[in-house]
C-alpha cells in the first residue's frame, strides 16, 4: 500500500518512514510539511493512505483530510497526533478521517491499525477512543437517543425502531438527526461503528 507521511517534525516523518519501511506492505510515496503540501501532493500522485499530523502550519490535518476526502473519497486518512481529547476525535470523524492514531500507540499496534483501515475498517486509538466516549456518551444522549443509537447498531430499520420506542417514523427520523448533530457523524453506518466502538470499550 502506497503511504504518504505528513508532519511539520521531520524526525517524525523521518522515524515512520524507517519503522513502516521495514514491512513489504508498505510503500512509502512522499512526506509532507503540512496539509496544504498534502493535498497538494494526493491531486497528482498515487496514495492509498495519508499518515497525518494535526497541529501543523499553513493549513491543519483536520482541514486536509476533509479536503483530501472530497478530492479522493478513496484515499484513506488516518490521523496520527497527540491529541487524545474529545474536540480532535470529533474534529476528525466530522472531517471524514478513515482512523485515529495516536504517536504514543505501540508501532504493532499502529502498523495492525494502518492495514486495518487499509481493508476498509474504521478505527481509533483505544486510549483516544477512552477519551472520546467518557466524555460525552453518556451525559449528551437522553435515554431515548441511546435508545434508537443501540436499535440503529442491531440494524433495525425507521419503521421497526418506531414500533419497538412506540414513537412514529418521523420522530424517529428526528431523533437521528439529533444524534447525527451531536455527536458530529455522517449517517448510520458512523452511528453503527461508534455504538460498538463504545461498547467493546465498556
Amino acid at each position: 500500500m502506497k503511504i504518504l507521511l505528513v508532519d511539520d517534525d521531520t524526525l517524525i516523518t523521518e522515524s515512520f518512514e524507517i519503522i513502516l519501511s521495514s514491512d513489504a506492505d508498505f510503500e512509502i510515496v512522499g512526506t509532507c510539511e503540512n496539509g496544504k503540501e498534502a493535498v497538494d501532493f494526493v491531486k497528482v500522485n498515487e496514495v492509498d493512505i495519508v499518515l497525518m499530523d494535526i497541529r501543523m502550519p499553513v493549513m491543519d490535518g483536520i482541514e486536509a483530510c476533509a479536503k483530501i476526502k472530497e478530492l479522493k473519497p478513496e484515499v484513506k486518512v488516518i490521523m496520527l497526533t497527540t491529541f487524545r481529547d474529545f474536540r480532535h476525535v470529533h474534529q476528525a470523524l466530522h472531517a471524514k478521517a478513515n482512523g485515529y492514531l495516536l504517536k504514543s500507540d505501540e508501532v504493532k499496534r499502529q502498523m495492525h491499525t494502518i492495514k486495518n483501515v487499509f481493508n476498509g475498517q474504521a478505527i481509533i486509538s483505544e486510549e483516544a477512543l477512552k477519551e472520546f466516549t467518557s466524555a460525552k456518551m453518556v451525559a449528551l444522549l437522553t435515554e431515548r437517543e441511546n435508545d434508537c443509537m443501540e436499535l440503529i447498531a442491531h440494524g433495525y430499520s425507521n419503521k421497526e425502531i418506531a414500533r419497538r420506542l412506540y414513537i412514529g417514523e418521523g420522530t424517529v427520523r428526528n431523533v437521528i438527526s439529533i444524534i447525527l448533530d451531536k455527536l458530529s457523524l455522517r449517517d448510520r453506518t458512523q452511528i453503527a461503528i461508534y455504538y460498538w466502538q463504545t461498547k467493546d470499550d465498556e
